[in-house]
């Protein structure tokens, strides 16, 4: 009877889990379709700006959109799990591929100045296609919504189904231990308690002394097996809380999966415009060099956040670090640089001690780059009106069982309050914030960069005054 209570619980659950499954993929679903909407907007307003303004900037955003939305149409396509589905997709890709071509050839007449063969195009694209693909996705999300809606009624009788099994289970359980509490009392404890009486008549001792004093007996051999068992179960312990530390990470990991794509779609989109910006600045003719050495610097990192949001999109994590030699302090005064006027603003006084450091890592610069900025910005946030941020280094040697290894040190001293105890132990873990500005991951992926570099990072307030001071710990090579 138990065992079938507890198979129509697992079928139930199953059931379940398909149905959450469903109504997930529904709602996906509708939210990338959505996101075509919202892309599909921005097509129309930018091909009706075309019919006024045919410079080459809003040919370029269009095409940025155009790319945009073929990427979300394309994970609409993923999740059309139904021929009804698949065939609206196919539909939209298919008007959508039209619109492209008329973009293409409104284009070529601009170029060769027949503006109203162009002008007729973008028309016909923006009233009749455009028009056209924005029904076949309302029909779309519609579908979804009702295929959800359905799912959900499955689930709430499903849910129901389980509460019974469940209430009746209860008081199967009760029922059932009570007659195992007065068998186990009758036929267990009966004769362990007789035992233990005729051990303490023996010796007058407790009981557990005379299991260590025995040797040789069955007593003895107990007295073993117990303290083994004893072992089991504190490393078991051990283990336990081991896992459930990594099923805590695993779950925030988890959540942050699923924000990574709306955080990297709404960075994609200013660094566009930002990166478009000072490409038109930097190709004027009155800019000096040194402006253009900054702009160049400026793109670069503007690079580098595309390339970071594109692994953020992917996993939540950094790319694999693509390691070459090099000194890690080079890379801090690039991030220096860049940071400057920030730092400046804030009236905060600048001490770098590491000009002198000779010492080489295998590293990733990205990737050491982005572990010093998330710590100084963290500095400059905790001293809003002003303070000092030291920055030093040294080449210690570290444990590592029986050897030593050598490290190179930089240590980021800042004045501010110090890290609250509340957060403490949990700095770098993700979402854990000291501030009120950011998520609460820059602390969290630099330790993961760390990580991946044999290197070690840590944090700690300093005793004799206000403020905290953050070790970055890489391995150096010969």
């Amino acid at each position: 009877m138990m065992g079938g209570v507890f198979l129509v619980i697992a079928y139930s659950y199953n059931l379940q889990k398909d149905t959450e499954r469903y109504i997930e993929w529904s709602r996906s679903s509708v939210s990338e379709a959505k996101e075509m909407e919202n892309e599909l907007t921005a097509i129309k307003g930018l091909t009706f700006t075309l019919l006024v303004n045919k410079s080459g900037i809003w040919i370029d955003s269009l095409r940025n959109r155009q790319t945009k939305f073929i990427y979300h149409l394309e994970r609409a396509r993923i999740r059309a799990n139904t021929p009804e589905k698949a065939q609206l997709i196919g539909q939209v890709s298919a008007l959508f591929s039209n619109h492209e071509q008329n973009i293409l050839k409104a284009v070529s007449f601009i170029k060769t100045e027949e503006l109203s063969k162009a002008n007729a195009l973008l028309v016909h694209s923006a009233q009749e296609l455009l028009v056209t693909i924005q029904q076949k996705s309302n029909e779309f999300i519609t579908i979804n919504q009702s295929v959800q809606a359905i799912h959900e009624r499955e689930l709430s009788r499903t849910n129901e189904i389980i509460l019974r099994i469940l209430i009746s289970l209860g008081i199967g359980g009760i029922v059932t231990g009570l007659l195992l509490s007065w068998l186990i009392s009758r036929l267990l404890f009966g004769p362990l308690n007789q035992l233990i009486l005729t051990i303490r008549s023996v010796s007058g001792d407790e009981v557990f002394e005379q299991l260590k004093l025995h040797h040789g007996g069955e007593l003895d051999e107990l007295d073993k097996r117990i303290k083994v068992l004893i072992e089991k179960i504190n490393r078991a312990n051990s283990d336990l809380s081991k896992n459930k530390e990594l099923l805590q990470y695993s779950n925030k990991f988890a959540t942050l999966g699923k924000i990574a794509p709306t955080i990297a779609h709404e960075i994609r989109n200013p660094l566009a415009a930002i990166k478009m910006l000072v490409y038109s600045i930097r190709e004027g003719k009155e800019v000096s060099p040194s402006i253009k050495e900054d702009l160049d610097i400026i793109t670069s990192e503007i690079d580098r956040m595309e390339n970071f949001t594109k692994d953020f999109l992917k996993f939540a994590k950094p790319a694999d670090p693509v390691f070459t030699r090099v000194n890690p302090t080079d890379s801090l005064s690039e991030v220096i640089h860049l940071l400057k006027p920030r730092i400046e603003k804030n009236n905060i006084t600048l001490a770098n001690y590491t000009h002198k450091s000779k010492s080489f890592v295998m590293a990733d610069s990205g990737h050491l780059k982005q572990v010093y900025m998330n710590i100084i910005l963290n500095a400059v946030e905790v001293m809003p009106d002003g303070g000092t941020l030291t920055i030093s280094f040294e080449n210690v040697l570290l444990d590592e069982g029986d050897n030593k290894r050598e490290y190179i040190r930089i240590d980021f001293e800042d004045s501010g309050n110090g890290i609250p105890d509340a957060i403490m132990k949990s700095l770098f873990e993700p979402f854990i914030r000291g501030s009120d500005m950011g998520v609460g991951l820059g602390l969290s992926i630099s330790q993961g960069i760390a990580n991946s570099h044999g290197g070690i990072i840590n944090a700690e307030n300093k005793s004799d005054s206000k403020g905290a001071i953050f070790h970055f710990y890489l391995p150096l090579i010969n």
